[in-house]
């Protein structure tokens, strides 16, 4: 018992020093005199500091660390000394934006191959020439169709298809009749400049469109995706369109990956800042009253976790 009071005043001499701005008094074989002379060189200590620095501790903004990571995944950790936790953070969204950027660049270079693809072998002049070609000279059928107009501006080309010279003009008349009411197939517009959807629509309704490809025949009526044969350029041209769209996708993960990353990393910061602040030491000076009836001031270091 003697053993653990010398232990603890021990103890005490040592961290009470570091608040009592001096040396404590020596220790006697007096237990009362040690627990006065304790008591006043602790008491003197507190006396001596400022009241504001006795109760109050540094904490940190917990609305801040949100604020922070929520626009720099990592920036609230590290505003609350968590700097492990802020570089794993901060690494997540470096590598996100890694992936979209990477992904979208190689989109773009398939994107821009398969337009290259598409104006060498796919032609508004044979397209609007097939569409003469199936209802010109059916009179009875198609009675309002200007039958014959272009038949004096038409050439053969190499794959034999009859395809008019003057296509722009006749594309003003012509492209009233590229509908459902005329062919069933025909139930889409092409746009009049060379837009997304003007390059989606070329590959993707080989019904419509499948005719212009450079190796198509005037003669065979191809059929939408799963309904028939299509040319091998079509089919070319749309497995290079796929392969543009799965590279967009996955830039689209790295962009998912990076919001959810601020909304992690926000939310992971409140909890952060407040972990910091209570791990905080905050000093306590109390009395306590003994059994014996009289008061104890007690002074000492409280961490909460």
């Amino acid at each position: 018992m003697k053993q653990a009071f010398w232990g603890m005043f021990i103890f005490m001499l040592t961290t009470g020093s570091l608040w009592a701005g001096g040396p404590l008094p020596e220790a006697s074989d007096n237990v009362l005199l040690n627990r006065l002379q304790l008591h006043q060189a602790l008491t003197g200590g507190l006396e001596a500091l400022p009241e504001d620095e006795m109760r109050s501790v540094p904490t940190k903004s917990v609305g801040k660390a949100v604020l922070f990571s929520a626009l720099v995944p990592g920036a609230g950790q590290f505003y609350a000394n968590s700097y492990i936790k802020a570089a794993g953070f901060l690494a997540i969204e470096a590598l996100a934006w890694t992936i979209n950027i990477s992904y979208n660049n190689q989109g773009d270079d398939k994107d821009a191959e398969f337009k290259r693809y598409a104006d060498q072998n796919w032609s508004e002049q044979r397209y609007w020439s097939y569409l003469y070609y199936r209802l010109n000279g059916q009179e009875e059928l198609y009675p309002d169709f200007p039958h014959g107009q272009y038949d004096g501006d038409i050439f053969v080309d190499n794959a034999g298809r009859p395809v008019i010279n003057g296509w722009e003009a006749a594309e003003q008349v012509l492209q009233e009749f590229a509908s459902t009411e005329y062919i069933r197939a025909f139930s889409h517009t092409l746009p009049d400049t060379k837009t997304q959807q003007y390059y989606e629509m070329i590959g993707k309704y080989p019904a419509q469109f499948g005719n212009a490809w450079a190796d198509a025949s005037f003669d065979v009526e191809y059929q939408d995706f799963g309904l028939g044969h299509i040319t091998p350029m079509n089919d070319e041209y749309a497995i290079m369109r796929d392969e543009a769209n799965k590279l967009y996708d996955k830039a689209a993960y790295g962009s998912m990956i990076a919001l959810l990353n601020h909304l992690v990393s926000a939310v992971d910061a409140g909890f952060t800042a407040r972990h910091y602040n209570r791990r905080q030491m905050s000093l306590t000076y109390h009395q306590k009253v003994y059994s014996s009836g009289d008061h104890v001031n007690m002074f000492g270091l409280a961490v909460v976790f």
